[in-house]
Formats: C-alpha cells, sequence, structure tokens
C-alpha cells in the first residue's frame, strides 16, 4: 500500500466546498409538483400587486405559483394535469349574495341540480339569507353529509337570533364541511316596484299613491329594529339589514351611532340593496364601517320605472356602487333578487353599462370599469364575509377558486359583455363545471333569471 498526504491547504478547499454544496441543497426550492397548471391564457387575479400573469399552478386545493408559462412550469410533475386555456380568461369565481339557495333547492328537489345551476355562472360562494330555522337544518344536514360543492353562507331570519345564539349544534363564523353560519338577517323596508321602499322624500305623485305625499313606513318600528340590531352586537354577529330607501338608511346610521358602532372596530354590518342613498350616507357608511351590498341589475329591470315613481335624479344616483369605491369603501355587487340562479354576466353588463331595458343610460357617471365590476363580484364579496384571507384573488396562498371565461371582460366592448359565456368553474382546485359542447347549449336570455 502506497500511502499518500493530502496538503492541508486541499483539505481546507475540499471541506469548504463540501459545505457550501450541503447549504445550497438545503435552500434550494424544492418546487413540489402541482395538482394543475393552466397556461396560454389571461389570468386576472384582481391583486394590485401581481404583474401581468399566463400561467398559474394549483396545488392541494389552493394557488401555487403565479407568473409566466417559463416560471409556472417549473411546478410540472409527472402527474400534473396541463390545461391550455387557449387565450381564455382566468379570474377568481364570484360570489351570489341574496341567492334564495333554499327556495331554488325545494323548487328542483334536487341538491346536485340546484349546486349545478350556481357553478354554471361561475360562483363559488353563494349566500342563502333570510332562511327560516327549517332551511337552515336542511343545510347543516346536507354539509354533515358532504353533499356540498360550492360554498354556502347561511344568514339566518334575526327573528331566529336569540333562539340560534346559543345552540350547541351551530357555529357562527366558520365553514364546516363548506357551510358557514355568518350572521342574521332583517327587512327594514321593500320595494319601488310596489311604492314600500321608505324613502326621506316623497314618491312622485300618482293616481297609484296610497296617500299624497307618499314616502312608505319601515316594516318593523325603530325601537324593534334596534334592539334585534343592539342584540347582534352583544352578540358579535353581523347583521345583514335589507334598505332600499333612504329614508330606511338613514334608521340604520342613526341606530348605528346610537350603539356607538365605529369603522375601527371593523363589525361589517351589511346594508343589502342600499339603493337610493345619499351621498352624504356613503360618507357616514365609512365612518361607521358599514357595508353596501348592491344589486345593478335593477337598472335594467325597473329603471324606467323607477323614473316614473322617484323622478329623473334619484333614478339615475341609484346604486351608486362608484361613489362608494372612490371614498374608499368596500363595496360588493352581488344581492340580485330572485329565485334562479344569478347571471353573473349579466350582473357585470349591468354595472358597466347601467342601461335600462329601454336602452337608456342611467346615472353616466356612475358606470363601472370591467375590473371594477369584477372586483365588486369577488374581492369586495370575500371582504364583507370576513374572508379575504381565503377568497377574492388568484395569489399563492389563496384558495383556488375560479372561473375561466369564453372572453376578457378587460379587452371586450362594454357592450358586449353581457355575450361571455362562463366556459368552467373551479372550487378549490377542482373544476366543477364544464360548459357544453356548442351545438349542444346558448346563451340564456338574462331576462329569464329575474
Amino acid at each position: 500500500m502506497i500511502a499518500t498526504t493530502v496538503p492541508k491547504e486541499l483539505m481546507r478547499y475540499l471541506a469548504a466546498v463540501s459545505l457550501l454544496a450541503l447549504v445550497a441543497c438545503d435552500s434550494m426550492d424544492d418546487t413540489p409538483d402541482a395538482d394543475t397548471i393552466y397556461f396560454n391564457g389571461n389570468i386576472l387575479t384582481l391583486s394590485p400587486h401581481s404583474q401581468k400573469v399566463t400561467a398559474i399552478a394549483f396545488k392541494n386545493g389552493k394557488v401555487q405559483a403565479i407568473g409566466t408559462r417559463i416560471g409556472v412550469m417549473r411546478h410540472q410533475g409527472d402527474i400534473t394535469e396541463v390545461v391550455d386555456l387557449d387565450g381564455q380568461t382566468m379570474l377568481p369565481g364570484f360570489f351570489a349574495g341574496n341567492s334564495q339557495f333554499s327556495q331554488l333547492l325545494e323548487q328542483t328537489g334536487s341538491i346536485e341540480q340546484t349546486l349545478a345551476a350556481y357553478a354554471s355562472q361561475g360562483i363559488t360562494t353563494l349566500v342563502d339569507i333570510g332562511i327560516d330555522r327549517k332551511a337552515l337544518e336542511t343545510l347543516l344536514t346536507l354539509a354533515n353529509a358532504n353533499k356540498l360543492t360550492l360554498d354556502i353562507i347561511a344568514i339566518p331570519s334575526a327573528s331566529e337570533l336569540e333562539t340560534l345564539v346559543d345552540s350547541e349544534q351551530i357555529r357562527f363564523g366558520q365553514y364546516r364541511n363548506r357551510l358557514k353560519i355568518a350572521g342574521f338577517s332583517l327587512e327594514l323596508d321593500g320595494s319601488t316596484k310596489d311604492l314600500t321602499a321608505w324613502m326621506a322624500y316623497p314618491y312622485q305623485e300618482n293616481p297609484d299613491l296610497p296617500a299624497p305625499n307618499w314616502r312608505s313606513s319601515p316594516l318593523m318600528p325603530f325601537s324593534q329594529f334596534h334592539a334585534l340590531f343592539q342584540l347582534a352586537v352583544e352578540y358579535e354577529h353581523q347583521l345583514f339589514i335589507h334598505a332600499v330607501g333612504d329614508a330606511a338608511i338613514d334608521a340604520i346610521i342613526q341606530a348605528s351611532y346610537d350603539l356607538k358602532i365605529n369603522a375601527g372596530q371593523d363589525q361589517r354590518h351589511v346594508v343589502v340593496m342600499s339603493r337610493f342613498m345619499r351621498n352624504n350616507q356613503i360618507q357616514q357608511y365609512a365612518k361607521l364601517g358599514l357595508f353596501g351590498c348592491f344589486d345593478t341589475s335593477n337598472i335594467y329591470l325597473d329603471g324606467e320605472d323607477d323614473v316614473d315613481k322617484l323622478g329623473l335624479s334619484r333614478a339615475n344616483g341609484q346604486s351608486p356602487i362608484k361613489q362608494a369605491l372612490e371614498e374608499d369603501l368596500p363595496a360588493s355587487n352581488i344581492c340580485s333578487p330572485g329565485a334562479n340562479a344569478f347571471d353573473t354576466t349579466f350582473a357585470l353588463w349591468t354595472a358597466v353599462n347601467r342601461v335600462t331595458k329601454e336602452g337608456e343610460i342611467m346615472g353616466s357617471g356612475l358606470r363601472l370599469s370591467a375590473l371594477e365590476a369584477l372586483t365588486a363580484m369577488s374581492k369586495h364579496a370575500a371582504f364583507q364575509f370576513f374572508e379575504e384571507e381565503a377568497k377574492g384573488e388568484l395569489v399563492p396562498g389563496k384558495q383556488a377558486d375560479a372561473v375561466i371565461l369564453s372572453d376578457n371582460p378587460m379587452a371586450i366592448a362594454p357592450g358586449l359583455l353581457r355575450t361571455i359565456e362562463v366556459v368552467a368553474t373551479i372550487k378549490q382546485g377542482k373544476t366543477i363545471y364544464r360548459k357544453p359542447p356548442a351545438s349542444t347549449t346558448q346563451k340564456e336570455d338574462p331576462d329569464s333569471h329575474f
């Protein structure tokens, strides 16, 4: 055997190289394999911090990575499904407020059919508001049986408040098998259509008015409303208050001041509809931390009738989401009424165009950009329900809730937004709806959803 001597300098060098190699291995990104990668499309993350995104990776129900195709493809593994978007557009899944899910479920008698109706509209989270104890028990049963493919936010009527707050079966504010109970709802007034919206100034004179100088009145005494509001605050539950007229909104603002509510408390009580609010009321929302949940579909459906009942100025100023956003006040546009699946691209079209059935523009200065309208249907809606940490943006770490659209709302002419189709809906990384072949389907008339 021939003995060799290694110089100390060479030994030190080899040890240093070995240490650097070990450190390098420890710090390397192991890029775990994605479940699914989508590329070659317009991916609207709705995050102000992300640049142009053309590819996205999903892993374990969450967004894993976003960026260019080259960057995201490093997450591709042997079992990764790679999907070519072929120029289509992906964005966060939509919310549907006031969906009347339980009512539609009762009509269809099929949980699968009912959920599919919402999924076909790109909806990944829906809100079932104003339900009674029986409907809530049905939802709890379905959730316990793992029958829910979409997230459902249940909001029972405030008449159930005292019986539910102490129930051992109810866990507020947390999802269990895709069902969350968020708070309680009540109706403070009705609608302009039947002259029951409670207005601060009289309706225009016409033969149909119940009385001269008609302003309508609240659906419950202020003392009763105040007591329910106070009870919700004491139990730290959100209250969702239906208010169409500005007098009803005044009552909510007054009660909020009486209860010493302010924006710093971050209670996020929601004024559902907020339809004929005045400019100064928007500023009060900001001070009190109230959240406006609007519905621009009413402009198309009832705009001309609103002019007849309230005059052009008030009709033009309805659903002022634009002004709310200018006051840095988050506002959603998801409170569509009706017992059918929410037509999401129609809602988008109404927010951007504000056009009546007769083709008249109402409040041209209040029209939203496509980006603002999309944000009001997803990102701001997530904030409305304290879900902004998990939903509303397609960024790493948030839920892989997404919708794929046939066209890019940011690039298409505003008048054509109504023609966009939902191609697929993805819930926590799994495709739960895919549009049938063109030969077997066509875009429905939006009027049929109301």
